[in-house]
This record gives structure tokens, sequence and C-alpha cells, in this order.
């Protein structure tokens, strides 16, 4: 059931259109945790509250005459599913009054019976609520805050009615004609560990499915997409979900220095404060929160200013320092002028271990951003020993704080990242540090169809809520209500891939590369057993076929960029494993539209240029080639051709083209006025025995470029590089061009040869026919 549906059928009570329910659901259980049919009287003598029996109900749904937008949507919501779940009608009635009858199910605070219900808000905090049995059947579902309210109902559809919000486009209702849940399990507050909690995805832009899996913040694009009245409460606890960095808000660059601002010069604090109450009280203006974000910015402080260095070397050695000096004096200026200001700022990169000698001020937020971690293991693990160290030393001097988290790799959206224990093992530690308020965690923030961020956004909200939750257990819920029968292959799927970090010793951190030692063959020949597996289980189930297509993607992404040298690889090493990239080729195209990816990483690429290659090369493999002029009289032994199919490309730069002039009747083509390492070959398939010359067959089409200037760059990695002038390839043939240094074969694919065009316009285009090994 989309969002959509829910904002649809939610104004007004009535049930859902069951077509399009049980679509979304597939399977829906009669009954599921927290849900019980039958007598109203359970096992052990525990009195039941009776919501619905044999389709019908004797409740109504009531709330005050002067609730506002929220607090109505979410008792028409609450009706909505009701039905739904139920088949029975449970009106809404709002009215100053209530009804002169029992059997009420009593939402938000402004009536009779909330008023009596012994509900202490101030306990509540933000987004908490009280749930209250009263009279003799009736219940109140209440909070000081609307949110809390609709956090309320949300609560009560989800933990006790079985209602799971796993995706925007997949909602599982279940449905039973009898509905009764204890008594006892209707009487107690329910407050969240954390105040501030969401997860920026561009797979969660839909508001409604953020808010019924209750994460509360917004960031970024959160901002511009659609929110209905009834669901447009958000937390305003962390002041970074308005972006100002430094020179953003000291724009005069006297006071810059080493890429920051001079952060001890009192001129600069002063312009900053200035400029501070000006956006605040454009902020008051517009009816938002008196607060903001003054951070700084997004790169090295090379080399910071000779004042802050000196302050830093006197409180650790730390450059957080003159941070946090500065942090206080600026918003207590600020504050002179707006007494309820709030600021936020960072500890990240070089600010990211905290000062000695310092307390953060009790009006600042801080974010703290580990993103140099190893998100394969826990943040509070022995491997991560000092960001834990530097967290909780954070949580020491800083009342507020908010962690930024990192959960994919931004090189590849749809690449296994292995991180599915270690975050909720993080959010389980983080939780024991009193002051850590807020979560902020950063998936593929511009990009739809990214890898498990359904799985991941469903598994957070939860241990936001409540740390005490077991991760391994919530994953196992989650892949059984989005995958049904694949769940089982998709869960060893999930363990193949963190068991390959561990034994491969990698580090997964924000930047993985795909060539990392855990995505070797034997591993993706296994994931690709087990996907097999999955899509036997729900052959006949196409919306779960649609989601375990969704989440292979990025395994066939891998084998398919891949194919021929990961070929080469399992005759290499004995593994019993087909490229078969004719029909890889054709089921990526079904998972690309499965997963609706709309960018390949966090600078762009485009999906929609993966399958031409990917067919391309298919057609070129195999094609006969004439060896290179360079080993004629040579021994087939003595040396080694790799063409189009053993190429590793990076498609976004790439096409495939026939060539009459390229040995095998096919080249690569790269636009000069890029600058990627388009075209590589990993090093460890060159033949065991010896040092081998690496050359490439290349040629440019750069009739107006400057003969002297660069037409492509080609290189090793790790290792030399060297650039080749226009003049030596523009004359219409190819040239075997000699890479620098002779190599032995690699550990591993992480050393490999590449060829990259020269980023100058004026060279057309660059083709590369081949890349050979010389024995020498």
């Amino acid at each position: 059931m989309s969002s959509e549906l829910v904002r649809r059928c939610s104004t007004r009570p009535g049930a859902l259109p069951r077509r399009r329910v049980l679509q979304a659901g597939v399977g829906l259980a009669a009954a599921t945790t927290g849900v019980l049919s039958g007598s109203a009287q359970a096992t052990g003598g525990e009195p039941m509250i009776r919501f619905a029996r044999a389709g019908r109900t004797r409740y109504r749904i009531y709330l005050g005459a002067g609730e506002d937008a929220v607090v109505r949507h979410a008792a028409h919501e609450l009706a909505t599913y009701l039905t739904s779940i139920t088949s029975a009608t449970f009106p809404v009635i709002e009215a100053e009054s209530p009804p002169s009858r029992d059997h009420l199910i009593v939402v938000g605070p402004n009536n009779p019976i909330a008023r009596r219900a012994d509900i202490d808000d101030d306990a509540l905090s933000d987004d908490g609520f009280a749930l209250r049995a009263v009279g003799g059947q009736s219940v109140v579902v209440a909070a000081g805050h609307s949110r809390g309210t609709l956090y309320g109902v949300y609560w009560v559809l989800d933990r006790l009615f079985g209602v799971r919000w796993f995706a925007p486009d997949f909602t599982k209702v279940p449905s039973t004609p009898e509905l009764s849940v204890p008594r006892s399990s209707l009487n107690a507050d329910h407050v969240p560990r954390f105040r501030f909690r969401t997860v920026l995805a561009g797979d969660a832009n839909d508001a409604a499915y953020r808010q019924h899996n209750m994460l509360n913040g917004l960031r970024d694009q959160y901002w511009t997409v659609p929110r209905s009245d009834g669901i447009d409460t958000w937390s305003t606890y962390w002041p970074e979900e308005v972006e100002y960095p430094f020179q953003q808000v000291v724009t005069d660059p006297s006071h810059w220095y080493g890429g920051q601002i001079t952060l001890m010069d009192p001129d600069t604090r002063a312009a900053a404060a200035g400029q501070l109450v000006d956006i605040i009280n454009g902020r008051i203006a517009a009816g938002q929160d008196a607060s903001t974000s003054f951070y700084q910015e997004d790169r090295g402080w090379d080399p910071p200013d000779p004042q802050s260095q000196a302050f830093a070397d006197e409180h650790g050695g730390t450059l957080s320092a003159p941070v946090i000096d500065m942090i206080n004096d600026v918003v207590s200026r600020v504050r002179q002028q707006i007494p309820d200001a709030r600021l936020s700022t960072q500890g990240y990169m070089w600010s990211f271990t905290p000062p000695t000698g310092l307390q953060v001020n009790e009006n600042v937020v801080m974010t703290i951003a580990p993103i140099h971690a190893d998100f394969g293991q826990s943040l509070f693990s022995e491997t991560n020993q000092e960001i834990a160290d530097s967290i909780r030393q954070w949580g020491e001097i800083s009342r507020h704080n908010v962690l930024w988290t990192y959960l994919c790799t931004f090189r590849s959206y749809t690449q296994p990242f292995p991180d599915w224990w270690a975050m909720g093992e993080a959010i389980r530690s983080l939780a024991e540090v009193p002051t850590m308020q807020g979560y902020f965690g950063q998936s593929a923030w511009n990009a739809s169809g990214a890898e498990f961020t359904q799985l991941r956004v469903w598994v957070i909200s939860r241990l936001l809520w409540d740390p005490s939750l077991d991760p391994d257990a919530l994953i196992r819920e989650f892949l059984d209500g989005y995958y049904g029968p694949a769940a089982e292959p998709i869960y060893t799927y999930m363990r193949l891939m963190h068991d390959a970090v561990e034994q491969t010793s990698t580090m997964l951190g924000a930047y993985t590369p795909d060539d990392a030692a855990y995505l070797g063959l034997a591993t993706l020949a296994r994931a690709d057993e087990l996907f097999d597996q999955a899509e036997n289980a729900v052959r006949d189930e196409p919306t779960l076929l649609r989601h375990v297509h969704a989440v292979r993607l990025g395994v066939d992404l891998l084998l398919l960029q891949r194919s021929g040298y990961f070929k080469l690889v399992a005759e290499r090493d004995g593994i019993d494993w087909d490229p078969d990239v004719v029909n890889r080729t054709h089921r990526f195209e079904a998972e690309l539209a499965a997963a609706g990816l709309t960018q390949l990483s966090e600078v762009g690429g485009d999906p929609d240029d993966l399958v031409p290659v990917f067919r391309a090369v298919a057609a070129a493999t195999g094609s006969p080639a004439e060896p290179p002029a360079v080993v004629d009289g040579l021994p087939d032994s003595d040396w080694v051709d790799h063409q189009e199919d053993v190429f590793v490309l990076y498609a976004p730069a790439v096409t495939v083209v026939a060539d009459v002039g390229a040995s095998n009747g096919h080249a690569v083509e790269m636009p000069g006025n890029r600058l990627d390492w388009a075209v590589q070959v990993p090093l460890d398939i060159l033949p065991a025995d010896g040092r081998w010359k690496l050359y490439v067959s290349v040629r440019a089409d750069a009739a107006a470029a400057d003969p002297d200037s660069a037409a492509l760059t080609l290189g090793v990695w790790p290792g030399e590089a060297a650039s080749v002038p226009v003049g030596d390839v523009a004359d219409g043939e190819y040239h075997e061009i000699a890479f620098p240094g002779t190599y032995e074969a690699a550990a591993d694919s992480t050393t490999y040869a590449y060829v990259a065009p020269p980023g100058n316009a004026a060279v057309n285009h660059v083709r590369v026919d081949r890349i050979f090994a010389v024995k020498v």
C-alpha cells in the first residue's frame, strides 16, 4: 500500500481498498506479534480489551473539537487501518463532549476523558505518548505534543495490531475478524530513547513512510518533498537541519584562512554573530525555530591560522578547541539579542577529537560525525576504539549531541555494504551515552534504488525508539515481511557478505571501492547461487520477486562490470562460475527497473548507460584478434592479450564501438573532456612466472588539439603514471604505447593498469583497442 493511498484513505474512516492492501502485503497473516484474537480473557486470566469480533465492533474513535490537523489525521488513520484489519467500521466522532457510552478509543489530549487520565506531559518529552485503559473498555492515546499523539496511534497500529510499514510502497496489514489485546499493554508511557531520529535516503523521501516509522527529522530534500498537513510535524531539536557553513555566514574573505575562518579573531566572531542573528530572526519571522547551524567547511583546514593552532595546542592539540571556544562565544553574543537562540556545530574530520579543558555551551548542539570509521564494525568496537573514546568524551563535555553516521559506500550506491549488524550494535552502545540525543544516518541521499535502504530505515527506526531490541531479530523480521519465502537465502547472503568482510580484514569505509577484497569472485559466485535460490522461492509472486531483483542488482552489477576478468579468475582458481553475460544483462535490466535506480554514486552516473555497455562487451567477446606488432616472433607463452571483455569499465565514461582499425573490430571509446580511470585491467591475472611489460593499443581523435598537450593518461595503481601527447596518437592509427615500469602478478585486484582521457575538450575522444603484457 503506497503512502499516497494511506493519505487518501485516511481523510475519512473506512476500509482501505482490499485488493491494493493484499497486493502490497502479499500473504497477510491472520494475526501478528502483539495481535490476539479470541476471548476477552487471555490464558492465565489476564484481562483483554476486544476491539472487534466477527467483523463487528462496539468501538468509536473520539477526539475533542479543538484538536489540530495532526491529531485529526491520527484519528482518521486509526479508523482506516482498524477497518482494514477487522472489516468492522470504526466511526470517528469529533465533539466537545464524549459520547455517553463506554468502548471509546480516545485520541488526543484536548477532551474531558484524556484530562482525567493521569497523563504527565512533561514526562513524555517531544515525541512520547501515554496509553491508558479507562473506565470499563475505553482506551486513551494522547500526548502533550500533537506529534506524540500521532506516534501513539502509529505505535498501537504497529506494535499491538501488527501493521508494518516496510517501504513507501509496501505495507503489511494483518487481516483478522477478532482483534483483542491485553489490557496491560494499553497502560503505559512510551518515550523514544533519542529525541532526533532520521535516515537521509532517496528511497525514504516519502514523508508518510518516515512518520509511520516515527522518524521525526528533516534534512536536505526532505524539506521540499510533499508533506500533508496531517503529518507535517517534525523535530526542531537539531539545528543542523538548516545548513550554514562558516564561509556562507562569514562572507568577508579577510576572515578566511586555510579553507576555513580565523576562529579566534574577535572581528570574525562579531561578524558571525551579526549574520546569525539575521538568519535566526528570518526563521522566527517565518514561524520556525530560533536556531541554526554554524559549522566548518567540508574540507581540510590547511593550514589553520596561528592563533587557532596555538589555542588547539593548549587544549589537547586538537583543532576542535578553537571551534568550541568560538561557538561558545558566538552563541552567547546571539542570545544577547535572541534569548532562546540555539546553534549547532560539528566534530568532523580535523575537529572530530574533542578538546581538553573546555565545555560546550548548553545552547549548542554538537554534531559528531565519524566519517573515518570502519562501518563493518560497531562504532564502539575495538576496531573503532578511537572513535568510541571520542564519542564518549564529547558526551562528557557537551549536553546535547547528535551522531551523524554513514550507511553506504558513496562510490557505488548498489554495492553490498555489510554494516547491517554493526549499525544496530552501534545504536545500542550509543544509547548508553546519556547526552547523545540524536541520530542522523546518511545513506544514498541523492538517489533512489540503493542497496537495502528499506531494511536499514526500518531496523534503525525501531532501535532509535527502543535500543534494547535485538538487531538480528529485527533484520529477520524485515526479511520475512519484505521478501517472504526468499528471506532465508537472503539472510544467508547477508551473513556471507558480513563474513567476507571479516575474513578479508576489509575496512568498510564510507568510500569503499568496488574492488575491495571482500568482493572477490568466490564470495560473489556464492551470492549468485543464493540469489538464484531466492528468486526460485518467489518465482510466482511478482511483488516479492521485484524485491529480490532490487537487492540482487548490486551483485549482478559487480559481476557484469568484471565478467571477463572474473572468468579468468575462475579458471585460475578452479571456481565453477559462468559469466552468462547475455542472460545476466537481460536480468540486470529487470533489476534496474525493480530498484528504480536513479544514480550510480554520490557524484552521479546514469544507470541507463550500463546495459548498452554490457551488451556491446558481450557482442565483442570472442572476436578473433590479430597479434600486435610488438610480439612478432614471440611464443604464445610470452605474451597475454586483454580485450574489451576483460577490461573493467566505468560505464558512464565509456562506449564500446565497432572499429575496423581495432584488432578485433571493437574498441572502448572515452570522451576526451573527462578524467575517469575508465578502462582498467587488474594485474592479479598476469601469469605468475616472471615480470611483464604492459602496453596499450590506443588512438585519439584530437585534430584540433595542441600536439604537445595530453591525449590520455596511463599508469598502474599504486605506482607510476605517464601522459601521452596528442602528437603521438592522433594520426588515425592505433599505436602501441608502453606503460611505465615492469610488473609481476599482483596479490589481488587492487593493483591494476588503467587508461584515462585527459580532461581536455579539444580531444574529441580516446579509443582503447587492447591492453597486453609481454614477458620481460
